[in-house]
């Protein structure tokens, strides 16, 4: 069940972020220019800052919460080298984020708390609004939970960012290194320095099947003579549902013939699912069905990750190329009546 903040909450976040805003961030920090804050013990909880703004279009601060929220930061900055669409890497971000736009980027929810909270703004990059960006999810205004420590950080922000600019700090972010900010428990103290980033390239995961009887059926699998293409893509379309907490933004599993293109199979993904393990398994289905492919295509190493153990198995050849025409096709044509 979904909880909205109050306005004494939303006060809060607005009076941190106009702070921020008065420090200028973006004058000093491009956005790969990372700012680590770690409030407790767990490095893998450390709080990461993106200051957005310095190339004068967006301004703005993105803030990802642990290592897996960093990944998907990390997967922006590669998206090209990965060959991953634009739309992927947006939809798969998991931050929150503050932004001084313009008035019609606004919903009509977040015009309503800057009228009852009093602010007017005018002209170009001066309103401020936050989002929640979340895998599975459309892009949406923050809840209540998110709004308590989206207020957090940024305040734990202005004080880091404060003795940055104070101190005339200077880290050597072009080699990997972030200012680092921790909390002494002991101490009661913030300690800041120059840290390495925990990395500097997105990290993803082989699926691994595990199940020994499923292994040897696929080992077992005839030799067929057709070609596929397999892909995962958001929607990109907020889709609201009773039973979702905001609008949904579903990926879909697709599977397509690759000389035909003819669809095999297209799956809609809950948001909590995984959608590569939806398409692994759409791929085991279909060849216990008609046999192993000669060779699958893939067009980015994410998904070629995920079928990797079966192609494997199967002695698939698994090639990753620049397009997949059919699934391109079909996706485009979808598009069209979306």
């Amino acid at each position: 069940m979904r909880t909205e903040a109050t306005m004494e909450e939303w006060k809060r976040l607005y009076e941190a972020a106009s702070r921020i805003q008065e420090l200028e961030p973006w004058e000093l920090l491009w956005d790969m220019d990372i700012i680590g804050i770690l409030a407790d013990k767990e490095p893998e909880n450390t709080v990461f800052y993106s200051i957005l703004g310095k190339g004068g279009d967006c301004y703005g601060i993105s803030v990802y919460e642990g290592y897996d929220a960093f990944n998907s930061f990390m997967m922006l900055t590669m998206q090209e080298q990965m060959n991953l669409s634009v739309e992927y890497a947006m939809f798969n971000q998991h931050n929150l984020t503050c932004y001084w736009g313009n008035r019609e980027e606004l919903s009509a929810k977040q015009r309503e708390i800057v009228k009852t909270l009093g602010y007017k703004y005018r002209g170009k990059n001066n309103w401020l609004y936050f989002m929640s960006y979340e895998p599975g999810y459309y892009p949406y205004n923050l809840n209540q939970d998110e709004v308590l420590r989206m207020t957090g950080h940024l305040e734990n922000l202005e004080r880091a960012f404060t003795y940055y600019k104070e101190k005339d700090i200077h880290i050597d972010f072009e080699k990997g290194k972030m200012f680092s900010c921790v909390y002494s428990e002991d101490s009661k103290t913030w300690n800041y320095g120059e840290e390495a980033l925990p990395f500097t390239c997105y990290n993803f995961g082989n699926l691994l099947i595990t199940d020994e009887e499923l292994l040897e059926e696929l080992g077992r699998v005839a030799k067929g003579k057709y070609s596929l293409e397999a892909d995962v893509r958001p929607m990109g379309a907020a889709l609201s549902d009773k039973k979702y907490d905001k609008p949904a933004n579903p990926a879909m599993s697709i599977l397509t013939e690759a000389n035909t293109g003819m669809i095999i199979s297209c799956d809609m993904n809950e948001p909590d699912e995984d959608a590569m393990v939806g398409l692994a398994e759409a791929v085991i289905g279909f060849l216990f069905k008609a046999g192993a492919p000669k060779e699958i295509r893939v067009s980015n190493i994410i998904v070629e990750a995920a079928l990797e153990q079966i192609c494997e198995i199967c002695g698939i050849r698994l090639r990753r190329v620049k397009n997949l025409k059919g699934i391109d096709e079909f996706w485009m044509s979808m598009q069209r009546y979306r």
